[in-house]
């Protein structure tokens, strides 16, 4: 029998384990309830609420002339909630085939997907299996999971946004794209994120037990907001007709770093065009777009001693393309740059219209500079004739006039020291020259010429319109306005002017000089019959990496152009980076850029053709539609026109024609007529006519049964043909019209 003694030990022993076992509750209620709070919170939350992401529609984004060239449209993601696929204690056969039918439809890793079904903890109930799968897709898992009694409450569809690119390539590098997480990462994407992204919204709903949602009651909806749609200043058929230039270039030079080309309103700063050659498909940016480096990666990639490689290659490929040429990367202007100092000196009034310079081996504090190395001398001379001749004494000599402090004091006027404020990610922050305090006279004398500092393009050309528009610096910009989903502007762009650089009168006189350059002679390179074209080539030596990579072949060949003369509403420029082959100077490889993309443009913003009594002379003449006419009455109209006819055939009326209407050719061209049904063209091969001058190319084609029209430098003595439209080798029906473009291979630029 215990003992009192032993029934207190006793108590004791309970009491202790009691006090035990509550102080054991109090801390793990505690622990639930405060410290671990967040966590069985969420698991509460996770288990009672289901949480669906309702994803804002991202804004739009419009050319000027309303094509699309951004867009989002709906797709879904796939998501898996593993606590309700447990409670359907599906099989794992059942969880394979799903498995299995997931791989099918989406690519999705089997195995992965299998350890998803087990996923516990807190936000377990969200898992994404696929992203931005299409509708059609979407619904027909949808039917599956109804075929094979799978709970659709536990893999369901959420709405979600992709981004399409109609235009493809077309103005890639100024759009940009987005990334995995759908924020833009390049480009207006990425500068204007905020306005195109909106706002998501969310669907909150309780869920029962067995995870199935519960009534409407318990549903709270947060509408999302979709984002506002950009338009830009940039128009699609600009756009194209400077890509087109600019890839012909690219083929025909075949440039190491790239091309690039801008369009800009002279006087406000709209750009209306803005190219990078190569550049990438918008709707695969990964993928690279240029074919020969894509080869080359693809040799790395095979080679087992330079496959390691692969990756980083790629990677440098890859952002390479990305990158916008037109405002991140630096170049020598060359030539260019002499619009700027004579502008500046002809303001200070250091010079006028009558001053004279030498052209002359230069000595500045012992550095020799000559004349396009030192073969031409070019006498006395005036601006406009030294701007014509791209003569670097002459340079040297008004760079001496204006003295470092007021030529430094105009470079920065003209907006070279900081950037421009073009509203694109990526512009670089500033030139890359000397300070007032550290230039001596060498360096004066080198930059007067473009031959020592380095812009941007943007930069460039943004200063050579304030010589050109009256004097005045404006911002560029791309974007025109921003309108929310109501249509409602919420944001408008104008044209901002920063400060006036120069005077009227010389940016008039700049017009006069810049004219001239184009028009001395007979017309170069940038002429265009019945416009009035200024403009100033530029060929410039990659010092830095001629020296870098132990080379002396590295040049940068540029172009700027305006329209019309003297009234500018459009400039233009062209910078192509290490062309290869023995044509680098920017009056053979950017000018023609220009001139072929103003041919197409200048028309269609309106601006008609204006012909001097000379120019009509000139002209290639419009082939009459002759078929059904008699063979006399055929022959006696175009004979009237100045071209030859040729009848093929013992027919009395003309049944077909070669060229055929409306097209255009050379005067004392030949038009075949053919006067039988069932005529049969004969053909010919097409000859190489490049490099051969006006009269040898005319007399080759029409030896070989063909006509030719003439383009480019065609009036110039000395041109000499820089390509043709059809290939040698066609075949080509007699009679065929072959356009050669001539161009003046010289050194002024």
């Amino acid at each position: 029998m215990p003992t009192k003694s032993m029934k207190f030990r006793l108590n004791i022993i309970v009491s202790i384990a009691f006090i035990a076992a509550i102080v054991w509750v109090v801390i793990n209620l505690f622990a639930t309830s405060v410290t671990n709070s967040t966590e069985y919170r969420a698991r509460a939350n996770s288990s009672q609420f289901r949480s669906v992401e309702i994803p804002a529609k991202r804004g739009s984004i419009y050319a000027a002339d309303g094509e699309v060239l951004a867009q989002s449209a709906t797709v879904y993601n796939i998501i898996l909630d593993p606590t309700v696929y447990r409670n359907g204690n599906y099989t794992l056969e059942q969880t394979t085939a799903l498995a299995n039918k997931l791989n099918e439809m989406f690519g999705v890793d089997k195995e992965k997907f299998i350890r998803m079904t087990e996923v516990t903890g807190a936000g377990a109930n969200y898992q994404k299996v696929a992203v931005r799968v299409e509708k059609s897709a979407a619904d027909k898992l949808t039917e599956y999971l109804i075929e094979q009694d799978i709970s659709t409450y536990s893999l369901y569809t959420e709405q979600s946004t992709r981004r399409y690119y109609p235009q493809n390539e077309l103005a890639a590098s100024v759009i940009g794209f987005l990334n995995g997480d759908g924020d833009g990462v390049y480009g207006l994407e990425a500068y204007y994120d905020n306005y195109l992204a909106g706002v998501d919204g969310r669907i909150i709903s309780a869920r029962n037990a067995k995870g199935q949602e519960m009534p409407y009651k318990y549903e709270r909806v947060f509408d999302a907001q979709d984002g506002n749609s950009v338009y830009l200043t940039i128009d699609t058929t600009l756009q194209y007709y400077a890509e087109r230039e600019l890839r012909n270039a690219v083929m025909t030079h075949n440039p190491e770093n790239r091309a690039c080309a801008i369009i800009m309103n002279c006087k406000t700063g709209a750009i209306l065009a803005m190219a990078t050659c190569p550049g990438f498909d918008l709707n695969n940016p990964a993928e690279i777009y240029d074919e020969n480096t894509a080869l080359l990666l693809e040799e790395l990639k095979n080679n087992p001693e330079t496959a390691a490689l692969y990756d980083e290659e790629y990677a440098k490929a890859r952002e390479s393309q990305w990158k916008n040429k037109a405002i991140t990367e630096y170049y020598y202007p060359g030539s260019v740059f002499k619009v700027i100092t004579g502008a500046a000196a002809y303001e200070e009034r250091l010079i006028n219209s009558e001053s004279t310079f030498y052209c002359q081996t230069m000595d500045v504090s012992g550095v020799k500079f000559h004349c396009w190395q030192n073969k031409y001398s070019h006498g006395s001379q005036n601006l406009a004739v030294a701007m014509t001749n791209s003569c670097n004494p002459a340079f040297i000599q008004i760079g001496e006039l204006l003295g470092r402090e007021k030529f430094s004091a105009y470079y920065e006027s003209f907006g070279f020291t900081g950037r421009t404020g073009i509203d694109l990610p990526g512009e670089a922050r500033s030139s890359i020259y000397y300070q007032v305090e550290d230039m001596g006279p060498v360096e004066l004398a080198s930059s007067s010429f473009g031959q020592t500092n380095k812009v941007t393009p943007i930069q460039m050309i943004t200063a050579y319109a304030a010589a050109v528009n009256g004097g005045y610096l404006v911002t560029p910009y791309v974007v025109d306005k921003i309108v929310d989903e109501n249509g409602t502007v919420v944001k408008s762009v104008e044209p901002n002017v920063r400060r006036q650089v120069i005077s009227e009168e010389t940016s008039a006189y700049m017009r006069t000089v810049l004219e001239s350059v184009v028009n001395n002679n007979g017309g170069g390179n940038s002429y265009i019959q019945g416009y009035r074209i200024g403009g100033k080539s530029g060929t410039s030596e990659k010092q830095d990496e001629n020296l870098a990579e132990e080379r002396d072949d590295l040049y940068v060949s540029s172009y700027v152009g305006f329209a019309p003369a003297d009234d500018p509403e459009i400039i233009m420029l062209v910078m192509v980076d290490r062309p290869t082959g023995a044509d680098y100077y920017g009056s053979v490889v950017a000018s023609p850029v220009v001139t072929n993309t103003f041919k197409d443009a200048l028309p269609y913003l309106g601006f008609l053709p204006s012909y001097r009594e000379e120019e009509y002379a000139r002209m290639p003449i419009y082939v009459q539609d002759v078929s059904g006419l008699s063979v006399d009455t055929a022959k006696s109209r175009i004979e009237n026109d100045g071209l030859k006819v040729k009848v093929v055939g013992e027919g009395e009326y003309v049944v077909g024609q070669t060229p055929a209407r409306n097209s255009t050719i050379s005067r004392g061209g030949t038009v075949i007529l053919y006067t039988e049904q069932d005529y049969k063209e004969e053909y010919t091969v097409v000859p190489n006519v490049i490099g051969k001058s006006v009269s040898e190319a005319n007399q080759i084609l029409v030896e070989a049964g063909l006509n030719i029209k003439l383009s480019g430098a065609s009036s110039r003595a000395d041109a000499t043909a820089l390509m043709q439209n059809w290939a040698e080798g066609c075949e080509v029906p007699n009679g065929t019209v072959v356009e050669v473009t001539f161009a003046i291979h010289d050194r002024t630029g």
